[in-house]
């Protein structure tokens, strides 16, 4: 199990980092707080660059637990269907952004996927990769999923908010693969070739193909 780093926008975060902490700095014991109004607005506008590019779309809500065994038969069922039937025997491919400490992720990993778990936030990427420490066939990307697009995917799942959601059906248009997001529809997804919303334990989840 690897760390993987793909990050976006890491270059202009950096300076905008650099420019904060040379203006943030200590006179007789105590910081000049016109220099510190200069760091954190310099840092408010950092993080409202990641926000653009979608790295801020969703707040991280855990799956509960309760729910996460019929998402991942249903992905089971339509990824070896959709392989089977393309008559590849190769293992599938599970794929989850913003994938938080991993426990939707562990348990794909459990039942045959290649899993590829992607987050943005380094702790929880972390958590993420203690998680699925074992797992000799499962990835930990610290990535956007705005523009973070894996070779080939077999089953996506999603716990997003609705922009978050469109976005990740745009990234990986043409891949043909399903992609079940639960609670949540695509915040436009009038192009999307085909999608289905499912009732499971009083949830709803939305079935789109890639």
């Amino acid at each position: 199990m690897n760390i993987l780093v793909f990050l976006v926008d890491a270059g202009q975060l950096e300076r905008r980092m650099r420019g904060a902490s040379t203006m943030s700095r200590e006179k007789h014991g105590s910081i000049d707080e016109r220099e510190l109004g200069k760091t954190v607005q310099l840092l408010y506008e950092a993080f409202q660059s990641i926000e653009a590019v979608g790295g801020s779309l969703s707040p991280y809500v855990p799956t509960q637990d309760y729910i996460v065994e019929p998402i991942l038969q249903l992905l089971d069922a339509m990824a070896h269907g959709r392989r089977s039937a393309r008559g590849e025997g190769q293992q599938p491919v599970y794929y989850e952004p913003g994938c938080g400490a991993g426990r939707v992720a562990e348990r794909a990993a459990k039942r045959g996927f290649y899993t590829l778990c992607l987050e943005l936030d380094e702790y929880l990427a972390k958590a993420a990769a203690e998680k699925l420490a074992n797992s000799p066939n499962a990835d930990v990307v610290i990535g956007d999923l705005s523009v973070f697009r894996p070779r080939r995917v077999d089953a996506v799942y999603a716990y997003l908010l609705p922009r978050a959601v469109q976005r990740v059906l745009d990234v990986l248009a043409g891949q043909g693969a399903p992609l079940l997001s639960l609670d949540y529809p695509a915040e436009d997804d009038s192009g999307v070739l085909a999608a289905a919303r499912l009732e499971i334990e009083a949830r709803s989840i939305y079935a789109y193909k890639l």
